[in-house]
């Protein structure tokens, strides 16, 4: 009676642990498919991130461009003021020399005027 019915119980047995198995492996196969349904959305949502970041740094960069410009005048309005200065010292001391040389000769009329006058 036992050899009779062990066979039946493991069939049975067997017949339920398939069963069991397929519906596991059905509900996986539902998950997996949403899950890559989820993972389509959060791409996609990514890229519109990404094109918003990306239209966000055109803009900012197109609003910097002209302090950039800007700081590169000052920049280069600075130097030109250097050099202007540089120049213009130069010529000072021309005239620095000449306006002494002028200065002397005008000391030394006076003294000669000077002189003259005391002679008469």
């Amino acid at each position: 009676m036992i050899n009779e019915i062990l066979p039946i119980v493991l069939v049975v047995c067997l017949v339920v642990l398939t069963i069991v198995l397929v519906v596991v492996a059905i509900n996986l196969i539902g998950v997996l498919i949403k899950a890559k349904n989820i993972l389509n959305k959060a791409d996609v949502a990514v890229d519109k991130a990404n094109l918003v970041i990306d239209s966000t740094q055109e803009k900012i960069v197109g609003i910097l461009n002209p302090f950039h410009s800007l700081s590169a005048f000052v920049t280069n309005f600075t130097a030109g003021l250097k050099v202007a200065e540089g120049f213009m010292s130069f010529v000072n001391k021309d005239k620095n020399k000449d306006a002494v040389k002028d200065k002397e000769d005008i000391e030394d009329e006076d003294e000669d005027k000077l002189d003259e006058k005391n002679r008469k």
